[in-house]
């Protein structure tokens, strides 16, 4: 059923008609369910962007599921329609909103299974890639920002073994040469903000908001 539903993505990605094929494009992802986790905050909030604009930009989002090997088809069929100026991939693991700077060609030592119940197919994400991609993310105005407005945020140069930092990875041998691209982790719902308060909806929706018009400012540059 996944499978077939990827397929309907990608279908629905290399094919119809753009929507204000004017503007330049935001692409944001967020990731499906996994286990422990019914529900996924960085879907459930990326989602409320979708068919919105911000700073003269059109945004569109895609679910990324929680597959070894599903990311990168779906990455590039949404990359080659939209030709997006900034890529930016979210996914729930941190206490506090994290900029992460370094993606890893490689999958944690314990080589934890997928939603399908598999390991990870090989050693490397890319067995001829380079061992890492930095972000092209302006990590420290991005925290600067959040922290400016009491949200919890701070950098990162281990976005783990998982399908994050698979995404992450991926995300950066596909972007333009041009295009700003990277990984952003954000916390679970509910979790204790030590800035104040805690992560609600509201809550990330506001941080993720920052996090894209700081780094369109990167980009206007």
């Amino acid at each position: 059923m996944r499978s077939i539903l990827c397929a309907l993505i990608l279908l629905s990605l290399v094919g119809g008609p753009i929507r204000g094929e004017d503007k330049p494009v935001v692409l944001l992802t967020g990731f499906g369910p996994f286990t422990g986790v019914a529900i996924n905050p960085s879907w459930e909030t990326v989602k409320t962007f979708h068919d919105t604009e911000l700073g003269g930009c059109r945004i569109e989002t895609i679910q990324l599921p929680v597959v070894y090997d599903e990311i990168e088809p779906l990455l590039q069929a949404a990359i080659a329609r939209y030709k997006p100026k900034l890529i930016i991939s979210f996914g729930v693991g941190s206490q506090v909103i994290q900029v992460e700077t370094l993606a890893r060609n490689g999958y944690h030592p314990v080589k934890p299974k997928d939603v399908k119940g598999n390991p990870p197919p090989r050693e490397k994400i890319n067995p001829t890639g380079p061992d890492t991609y930095p972000t092209r993310l302006p990590a420290a105005e991005i925290v600067a920002a959040l922290s400016k407005e009491k949200i919890g945020a701070s950098t990162s140069t281990d976005a783990g073994g998982y399908l994050c930092n698979e995404c992450f990875y991926r995300i950066m041998a596909a972007a333009p040469p041009a295009a700003a691209a990277g990984f952003v982790h954000v916390p679970m719902y509910d979790t204790k903000d030590p800035a104040g308060g805690k992560f609600d909806a509201e809550k990330l929706k506001s941080a993720m908001k920052i996090v894209i018009e700081t780094s369109l400012k990167q980009v206007a540059k």
